[in-house]
């Protein structure tokens, strides 16, 4: 309290002194939007619904989930304009690979975009594409805070292609890192791997490993057995038929495996390669079921829940999804140990990896698992237990807590510069 002798100059010093400090200030403005939780979310994404890939199945997971709770405007191409949807023009490339996957970029219209980032508390970029360019300008200019999330590899564009390098690979991380991932408040990854590839590239922002989580809709339960799989030792493959997946590797290995004349595989997804694989499954020494995109979960579940082992080849992952479903089913996996991919990390065990590309290496595994029946049973609860910690839930609120915390600091940082 001011006496009545103090100087102009004592009463700015005490006010200096009592004045909360700037850290103080974002802290009591956290926990201010934290007792405030509703949030209104700009969810930018190229194409929304529609498409195959693992970022727009995961995006349109989380969509949902935070709609139960918050205000989320969709900024995507495709499907009608409403309260809870703005809409761009589309374009696709001429390439066979986004044809394939049901993937369209945006075209960005700024007035658009300008007008759908006024409204919003926070924008959330799905995809490292135009659109997620012109967004993060746009929130830049409004002064709204940018999470930006990491889905799509460089390798994933370039194996689609068919380019292999290094060169191309580091430069597209470059781009990214340096005129988006840095530029953004926050990124969410993942995986820890797919953040060390953003760290060793540059990233400086602040990010949080975030997984995808498995579907609710998706867990372990007693399901009757296809009856036309009879004793078959039955192999599941799920994920997009495109390169990077190498559906190559495991025809290669059927072929050399020892226990071929009893195999049955079973391919879920849909995708550029479709008809060159089914074309080449004709020749394989025993069934292939090709089952296309299956959207309905409780499919989904009965595949993971009755076949004896998923196996993932791919050579480029930032995650891998159905290993994830097919662990939270208790299905063990035989997954590639790939450099460009997280999904190895998953593996119950080395007994359960195989060299990335090498059918010989599958092969071996196939026919190991194959003549182990009770061993590969008593791995089930092993897979299952490691898959818990994956709760779909669980990252649903972590990214919450992200937007949070971005939101937070940018209300703090503008009263601070007001007071």
């Amino acid at each position: 309290m001011r006496s009545e002798g103090m100087s102009a100059h004592a009463v700015r010093e005490e006010a200096r002194a009592i004045r909360p400090s700037r850290a103080e200030t974002a802290a009591a403005f956290r926990r201010f939007v934290a007792a405030h939780e509703h949030l209104r979310v700009l969810f930018v994404a190229d194409t929304f619904d529609g498409g195959s890939s693992g970022g727009t199945i995961s995006g349109l997971r989380f969509v949902r989930a935070l709609r139960e709770r918050h205000d989320v405007v969709v900024l995507a191409t495709g499907g009608e304009p409403g309260p809870d949807r703005v809409v761009l023009p589309g374009l696709q490339a001429p390439i066979r690979a986004m044809r394939g996957n049901g993937f369209t970029l945006a075209f960005p219209r700024r007035a658009t975009i300008d007008a759908a980032i006024a409204t919003a508390d926070v924008v959330h970029l799905q995809f490292p594409f135009w659109l997620s360019f012109a967004a993060l300008a746009s929130a830049r200019r409004q002064g709204r805070p940018v999470v930006a999330a990491f889905h799509v590899q460089p390798e994933n564009i370039l194996r689609n292609v068919g380019l292999r390098s290094r060169r191309l690979s580091d430069a597209t991380y470059r781009l990214w890192v340096n005129h988006l991932y840095n530029r953004a408040d926050a990124v969410v990854c993942p995986t820890a791997f797919a953040e060390g590839l953003l760290r060793a590239h540059g990233l400086t922002t602040p990010s949080f490993v975030i997984s995808n989580g498995v579907s609710p809709l998706i867990r372990r339960r007693s399901v009757s057995r296809d009856p036309r799989w009879g004793n078959d030792f039955v192999i599941f493959m799920v994920g997009r038929l495109a390169p990077e997946k190498r559906h190559d590797v495991m025809f290669e290995a059927i072929r050399r495996a020892r226990h071929r004349d009893r195999i049955r595989l079973v391919i879920a997804g849909a995708g550029p390669r479709e008809r060159d694989l089914r074309r080449r499954a004709r020749a394989l020494p025993c069934p292939v079921d090709f089952l296309g995109f299956v959207s309905d979960s409780t499919r989904l579940e009965s595949l993971y829940n009755t076949a004896d082992v998923l196996v993932h080849c791919s050579e480029v992952e930032i995650e891998g999804m159905a290993v994830l479903e097919a662990m939270s089913c208790g299905l063990p996996v035989l997954v590639a140990d790939a450099p460009d991919s997280a999904s190895g990390h998953f593996a119950a065990g080395p007994e359960f990896l195989f060299a990335s590309g090498d059918p010989v290496s599958l092969a071996e595994r196939i026919d190991h698992w194959a003549e182990r029946p009770d061993a590969l049973a008593a791995a089930r609860e092993q897979v299952y237990r490691a898959a818990q910690s994956f709760s779909f839930e669980t990252s649903v609120a972590r990214l919450i807590d992200v937007y949070r915390r971005v939101v937070g600091a940018g209300r703090a940082d503008a009263v601070h510069a007001a007071g």
